[in-house]
């Protein structure tokens, strides 16, 4: 039995998985971010900065899978994928 490749490494044409992990990893830590940054409670003053650290960084790397995601399902001549190729102005 010959095993499929994971599709995050080999990054096929139009395969939509990092841009999914990225917008769950986003939707994971991105309002936990949100709240412990504007909302934080007195008396968690030790725990606020390390969370603070694992959110932020949960949020980084969701953005990171979903610009590499868009980059991979974008069509070639579309508006997207000259942005995500840094061709914005060329035709």
């Amino acid at each position: 039995m010959k095993w499929p490749k994971w599709s995050i490494t080999t990054s096929d044409s139009k395969d939509f998985l990092p841009a999914l992990l990225g917008c769950v990893f986003l939707f994971i830590s991105l309002p936990g971010f949100v709240l412990v940054l504007f909302n934080a409670d007195r008396g968690a003053g030790s725990l606020v900065l390390p969370l603070l650290v694992l959110l932020g960084g949960g949020v980084i790397i969701g953005a990171i899978f979903v610009i590499f995601g868009l980059r991979i399902i974008a069509f070639p001549g579309s508006w997207l994928y000259r942005i995500t190729h840094g061709r914005i102005f060329s035709r």
